[in-house]
């Protein structure tokens, strides 16, 4: 359960960023803003999923294309 969180809080560690540079310090090109927030959005629901179902088959296989 511990390490299933982690993406959850990288996500929402990535998108709170995101936001308070857009609102107070500067504004950066909408390309990175969506691709920072597009991102961010897909790790909530990565940890999201993680939660609640096994992701070892996932895990697996991303130490398999590390490996080769």
């Amino acid at each position: 359960m511990k390490g299933s969180k982690k993406f959850f809080h990288i996500g929402l560690v990535i998108i709170a960023i995101m936001l308070l540079l857009h609102l107070y310090v500067i504004h950066l090109p909408d390309f990175i803003e969506g691709f920072m927030l597009g991102s961010g959005i897909a790790l909530e629901l990565i940890g999201i999923y993680t939660i609640k179902h096994d992701i070892s088959k996932f895990r697996n296989f991303k130490m398999k294309l590390k490996h080769d």
